[in-house]
C-alpha cells in the first residue's frame, strides 16, 4: 500500500494493524496499531491519534528508565494542541519493529522539512515537490510540468523545454526546477561588490571586515577560482557554515555570569493540575540543553517519588528520574546540570534520597568545592558534573544572617528591640537546624537555598546562596529594586519560576528578568507559547549557558544611545509553498513601558519558491548597550497566517548578509528553508 502521493509504500501488517505494547508511566498494555494516511492511530477509549506531520523526533531503544529495557522500543515525540506528547510503544518481533522502524523514518523524512533525530536528511528539493505534485500520479507530462513550475513563480526556458520529452516523475522534475533556478539577488549583491570588474581578494577582504565583520583568515583561498570569486564563489560563501559562524563563548566566568537554559516542572507532560509525571520531560530538555531541571520529592512507599503537590499529577520513582538525568545529562552540552529540587520528604526518607544520588552519580556529584579561586567555579571547571540545590524546610533553613554588630556599637534598647525584631522577621537560623538529612546538607556546596529576605545591608548572602522567587514577587522586585537585584546578581544566582495560579502550564516573559540579571529564569519547556519560544531563542546557538552583557556582569557606567536597527529583507528560499507572502519584523524593547516597534514589506504576488522582497525595514531604540543585547528580534513570513520565523536577541543576530534558519509556528526548524537578510546595527 502506498500513502497517498508521498510514495512511499506502508506495508499491510501496519496499515491493517499490529499487537504493540503501550507503554506508559501507569501500565504497560497491548493495543493494536495502525498507520494509515498519514496517521499513526491505536485502540483506546478515545481513539487516540498522531499525524505524521505532527512528529518532532522519533527516539529508538532508548527506554526512558531501566525498568522495562528492550531492543524494540520506539518513542514518538509530537506536538498536540501546542503541547509536547510522547508515546511509547515496544513490537513484539524483530521484524515488526523493523517495519515500522524502516516506515516512519521515510514517512518523516518526506513529510516534514523539519530536524528529526536519527533521521537523514531527505533530499531537500524533494520535500516541497511532493507537496506540489498531483495526489496519486507517478508521473506527468510536459505541459504539466510546465504549469507546475508556473504555480511557483519558475518560467521554464526553451532551451530547457527542447530537452523535455516523455512522461516526467519526480526525478526529472527536481532535475528541472534546479536547472532553471535562479538567484537575481546574489547576482546583484556580486556587481554592487565588484562594481563592474572582477571580486578579487582585496574586495572579498573588505567585504568581510566591513560587512560581515569577521576577520578574513584564509575564507577568499576556500572558495576562490583562478584567484578571485565568481557568483557561484560568493553564493556558496553566504550559504556556508563559515559565514553562520559565531564567535565561541568564553566559558570560563563564574556561574553567575551567565544566563542559564532552565526548566520548570520538568516531571510534567502536560498541564501543572493533572499533567502526566515522567522522566520524558527530563530526557527532551536535556537533550535541547536544558542545564536546570526541577524536581519535587515526596515520600514514597520504599523511596521518594516526584510529582507536583495538591494536584492530580502522576508519581514517578525519584531513582527513574535522576537515572534518565544521568544517562542523558551531557549528551547534547558538556557543561553542569543543576538539580533543583522541593524536598518534602521525612527525614529517613531524606537519607534515602541522599543516597540514591551519590549511588546514581557517583564522582560526577558535586560532594565538596573543587579547586578554584572562584567563589562560584565556572562552567568549564564543572564540565560534566551535577550540582544538587534545595532549600530545606523552614525549619531546618541555611538562612541569610545578620551582620552582627560589636557590644559598643550601640546602647541604646530601642536599637536592641529594633534589631531584635529584624531577626524575628528574617527567620535567622532556627535551632532546629539538625532537623534536615545532613546527607543533604553537606551536597550543598555551591547552591543552598535560601529564603529571599531583601536587599538590606543587615542582610548577608553567602556566596553559594541562591534564592528563589515566583513571577510575581520577581516583578514586585523589578518595581521597587531592580538596581540592587542586579547588584546582588554579580556575585550571586537567582531563580525565578511561574506562579502557581499558572495551571494550564503557560509562561511568563522572561527578558524583564534576564535584564535584571536573573540567571536562572525557569520556563514551562512542556507548553509552546511566546515565553517558550523567547526562552528557545536566547539560548539555541549555546550549550545551555549564555554569558551576561558587560553590565549585569559587574558596575560599569553604560550612556543611553539611539541604536538604528537596518534590517534588509532580501527573499526567501525552500519555503513551504503559499501565496501572497510579505515578512513582519518586530523589535522588542527591553523597556516594558514601550510598546514592541513593527515593520513589514509588501507582499509578493502569487506562489513562489524564492519569493523576493528587496525591502529595507528600519528601527531605532534609545537603550544601553547591555540592554541592546537583550532586545528581540522577531521575523515573521506570513499570508493570512503565520508560515515560518526567526526570533534572537541583538546579542546572537549576525551582522551583514546571512540565510537565517527558518522555524514553523511552533519553533519546530525547518531543516532548509531560509530567509536571505542583511541586518545592520549603528549607533545614530
Amino acid at each position: 500500500m502506498t500513502d497517498g502521493s508521498l510514495g512511499v509504500i506502508i506495508p499491510g501488517p501496519l496499515a491493517n494493524g499490529v499487537p504493540m505494547q503501550k507503554i506508559s508511566s501507569k501500565k504497560i498494555k497491548q493495543v493494536i496499531v495502525r498507520l494509515k494516511d498519514g496517521v499513526i492511530s491505536w485502540t483506546s477509549r478515545t481513539g487516540s491519534k498522531i499525524p505524521i506531520s505532527s512528529i518532532r523526533e522519533l527516539r529508538l531503544n532508548q527506554p526512558p528508565d531501566d525498568t522495562y529495557a528492550s531492543n524494540r522500543w520506539i518513542s514518538i515525540v509530537y506536538v498536540r494542541s501546542a503541547q509536547w506528547k510522547v508515546f511509547h510503544m515496544v513490537a513484539l518481533s524483530d521484524e515488526v519493529y523493523s517495519m515500522w522502524v524502516n516506515t516512519l523514518k521515510q514517512l518523516v523524512s518526506e513529510t516534514s522539512d523539519r530536524l528529526i533525530n536519527d533521521i537523514p536528511a531527505s533530499d531537500p528539493d524533494m520535500i516541497w515537490i511532493r507537496q506540489l505534485w498531483p495526489a496519486g500520479a507517478r508521473t506527468v507530462d510536459v505541459d504539466a510540468a510546465v504549469a507546475l513550475c508556473k504555480q511557483i513563480g519558475l518560467v521554464v526556458p526553451k532551451t530547457s523545454m527542447s530537452k523535455l520529452a516523455g512522461p516526467i516523475d519526480c526525478g526529472a522534475f527536481r532535475d528541472l526546477i534546479r536547472e532553471i533556478q535562479t538567484r537575481p539577488e546574489i547576482d546583484s549583491l556580486y556587481e554592487s561588490l565588484t562594481c563592474g570588474g572582477v571580486l578579487n581578494r582585496e574586495k572579498v577582504e573588505n567585504f568581510l571586515r566591513v560587512t560581515q565583520k569577521i576577520e578574513p583568515g584564509d575564507v577568499f583561498h576556500t572558495f576562490a577560482t583562478n584567484d578571485t570569486w565568481s557568483v557561484e564563489s560568493l553564493c556558496d560563501f553566504l550559504s556556508s557554515p563559515i559565514n553562520a559562524a559565531r564567535k565561541p563563548t568564553d566559558m570560563t566566568k563564574p556561574l553567575q555570569d551567565y544566563f542559564i537554559s532552565s526548566s520548570h516542572n520538568t516531571y510534567l507532560v502536560g498541564e501543572q493540575w493533572r499533567g502526566e509525571s515522567t522522566v520524558e520531560g527530563y530526557i527532551r530538555v536535556l537533550l535541547a540543553k536544558c542545564r536546570c531541571v526541577e524536581i519535587d520529592v515526596h515520600d514514597g512507599e520504599f523511596e521518594p517519588v516526584v510529582y507536583h503537590k495538591k494536584t492530580l499529577t502522576s508519581k514517578v520513582p525519584v531513582r527513574d528520574i535522576l537515572r534518565a538525568i544521568n544517562k542523558y545529562g551531557f549528551v547534547a552540552s558538556p557543561y553542569p546540570v543543576i538539580i533543583s529540587a522541593e524536598v518534602h520528604c521525612s527525614s529517613d526518607q531524606q537519607d534515602i534520597l541522599g543516597r540514591i544520588l551519590r549511588d546514581v552519580f557517583g564522582d560526577l556529584l558535586v560532594t565538596e568545592r573543587i579547586d578554584t579561586s572562584l567563589d562560584l567555579p565556572s562552567p568549564e571547571a564543572l564540565k560534566g558534573r551535577v550540582l544538587f540545590k534545595t532549600k530545606p524546610p523552614a525549619a531546618a533553613a541555611v538562612s541569610p544572617r545578620l551582620d552582627t554588630f560589636p557590644p559598643d556599637s550601640t546602647s541604646s534598647a530601642e536599637s536592641d528591640s529594633g534589631i531584635s525584631r529584624l531577626a524575628r522577621r528574617l527567620s535567622i537560623q532556627s535551632s532546629e537546624k539538625s532537623s534536615f538529612s545532613q546527607s543533604l546538607t553537606d551536597l550543598l556546596v555551591y547552591t543552598a537555598g535560601v529564603k529571599y529576605q531583601g536587599f538590606s545591608k543587615l542582610v548577608e548572602y553567602q556566596p553559594r546562596h541562591q534564592f528563589s522567587v515566583s513571577e510575581k514577587t520577581a516583578a514586585r522586585i523589578i518595581k521597587e529594586n531592580q538596581a540592587d537585584w542586579v547588584k546582588h546578581n554579580f556575585s550571586h544566582i537567582s531563580r525565578v519560576y511561574p506562579k502557581g495560579a499558572r495551571v494550564n502550564s503557560t509562561n511568563y516573559n522572561p527578558v524583564p528578568l534576564w535584564c535584571a540579571g536573573a540567571q536562572i529564569v525557569a520556563i514551562n519547556w512542556q507548553t509552546i507559547d511566546e515565553g517558550s519560544i523567547l526562552n528557545q531563542a536566547m539560548f539555541i546557538d549555546s550549550d545551555g549557558y549564555v554569558l551576561k552583557p558587560r553590565a549585569l556582569r559587574e558596575k560599569i557606567h553604560e550612556p543611553i544611545q539611539t541604536y538604528r536597527i537596518r534590517i534588509e529583507v532580501i527573499s526567501a528560499q525552500r519555503l513551504p509553498l503559499a501565496s501572497d507572502l510579505y515578512v513582519e519584523a518586530t523589535v522588542d524593547p527591553t523597556d516594558l513601558l514601550r510598546d514592541s516597534l513593527t515593520r513589514r514589506t509588501l507582499a509578493t504576488r502569487g506562489t513562489s519558491l524564492n519569493p523576493l522582497w528587496n525591502e529595507s525595514l528600519v528601527f531605532e531604540i534609545r537603550t544601553t548597550r547591555s540592554l541592546l543585547d537583550l532586545t528581540f528580534v522577531h521575523l515573521e513570513v506570513k499570508n493570512k497566517t503565520l508560515l515560518a520565523q526567526w526570533v534572537r536577541p541583538i546579542s546572537a543576530t549576525p551582522r551583514g548578509y546571512h540565510h537565517l534558519p527558518l522555524y514553523d509556528p511552533l519553533f519546530s526548524r525547518y531543516v532548509f528553508a531560509t530567509l536571505f537578510v542583511r541586518v545592520d546595527v549603528d549607533v545614530v
